[in-house]
């Protein structure tokens, strides 16, 4: 082993003042050499450069990449003699995985390619999704894969990007009339997708905004989201399945957007409870507190959890009022207790603010359902909510209680004042009334 990393100049030079789109090639050319080249050669015919990287764990290939498979171990900080492979099949993955991820950064970071491209069975999959999780929201990233389908789980690999999949149909193990046809079909998307201005200002309207919502919040959401965008804001939404919630945070500590309004909570509750929406990090709700931006927060959505089918709940939740939101999903109600416990974990989360934060708790109900007469009403459950909020919650961060349920105009009218004032302080911006129009 060693500590060692090469120089990223190891690959190809790029050419003074491209001209070109450059695309990074990522496969194991031990065992995928010839549809990695026909690839390749469909890219460059389509006007793109290419630089090429293997990923290979069995052994060299006969190719000789731009970035060689020892290269890509070393920069995990492990030295492989070209003649021998890893010791095993599970370190081979974890290596070139590491390895590729901090190579693929830093050509991108150094403006060196525009886009990737990876093909592979489920090892080459999960090591070039290692690196294309690596880049940043927009980047093109195009992965041919052989396990894009059936009942593979493909989150893990995918996380929180925009990675493209396409499915191979059939296996990459030689050219034919089917794996042509897909190969070719992923040199032109991956090559349309790089050939773009830089600064294309059709892509940006404004100035962003991160907002979080779901089904039970859409009627308040969406009205912010048209009064923000009347003022001249662009509003990125997130819908809190257990996914969107932490790619709003990864993107918030990319320094993507210049405020939060985080009107829904859902996926906190979920994770809590074990609920189907879930986050599936723990971070959620931290970015904006990190990085410092104005930010907004109402519990929305938090008052109840997803779950499965009703036949499939257990004794704990099949006594609970409960709504059938489709055949597979279950809302339930969560209790007063676990509300006020979802209260402190609020509070201990928001207490790390390092910029403006301002907390509003709708009285009359934390989503649609939860309004009087209707299966989710349970003020006790709000109350015991509000009271480990105010009671966790440092004294500088203000709550502001409002007499409306989450999604009435009573409610969003002070939440969106607040945010406008906090955006528009001396040192903020500058957004005024009708800016975008």
């Amino acid at each position: 082993m060693s500590a060692a990393k090469p120089p990223v100049a190891a690959g190809a030079p790029m050419p003074a003042g491209r001209t070109h789109p450059t695309v990074l090639l990522i496969a194991t050319f031990d065992t995928k050499q010839d549809e990695a080249l026909f690839l390749k050669a469909r890219m460059e015919f389509r006007g793109a450069r290419v630089l090429t990287m293997d990923v290979s764990t069995l052994g060299p290939p006969n190719f000789e990449a731009d970035f060689s498979w020892s290269q890509v171990a070393s920069a995990a900080g492990y030295t492989l003699d070209e003649g021998r492979g890893f010791r095993n099949q599970s370190e081979a993955i974890e290596l070139m995985s590491k390895g590729v991820a901090l190579l693929c950064h830093e050509l991108h970071r150094r403006g060196d390619v525009c886009g990737v491209v990876g093909i592979g069975g489920a090892q080459g999959t999960e090591i070039a999704c290692a690196a294309m999780r690596e880049l940043p929201t927009g980047v093109p990233r195009v992965m041919v894969s052989t396990i894009a389908c059936g009942q593979t789980t493909f989150g893990p690999l995918v996380g929180t990007s925009d990675i493209t999949v396409m499915h191979s149909v059939a296996d990459l193990q030689g050219l034919n009339f089917v794996t042509r046809r897909v190969l070719d079909n992923a040199a032109g998307a991956i090559v349309g997708m790089v050939n773009r201005p830089e600064e294309d200002p059709a892509l940006t309207n404004g100035v962003p905004i991160a907002m979080s919502m779901l089904g039970t919040t859409t009627e308040g959401a969406l009205r912010c989201k048209r009064e923000l965008e009347r003022r001249g804001f662009e509003v990125v939404a997130f819908h809190q399945n257990g996914t969107g919630g932490i790619a709003m945070e990864d993107m918030i500590r990319a320094g993507a957007f210049r405020g939060v309004l985080d009107l829904n909570l859902h996926e906190i509750a979920d994770r809590y409870v074990g609920g189907l929406h879930g986050a599936i990090r723990d971070d959620r709700l931290e970015a904006a507190a990190a990085v410092g931006i104005p930010t907004v927060v109402a519990p929305g959505s938090i008052n109840y959890a997803v779950m499965g089918p009703m036949a499939s709940l257990g004794d704990r939740w099949r006594v609970r009022p409960s709504v059938v939101h489709n055949r597979n999903l279950t809302l339930v109600r969560l209790n007063p207790e676990e509300l006020f416990d979802l209260g402190g974990l609020v509070a201990a989360k928001l207490n790390r603010a390092t910029g403006s934060i301002h907390v509003f708790v709708p009285l009359k109900g934390f989503s649609s359902r939860d309004r009087e007469g209707m299966p989710h009403w349970q003020p006790e459950g709000h109350q015991a909510f509000l009271a480990a909020l105010r009671g966790g919650l440092r004294p500088t961060i203000p709550i502001t209680e409002v007499d409306a349920n989450i999604n009435d105009v009573e409610f969003t009218t002070p939440v969106l004042a607040a945010f406008f004032a906090m955006m528009t302080r001396p040192g903020r911006l500058s957004v005024s009334e009708g800016a975008a129009g």
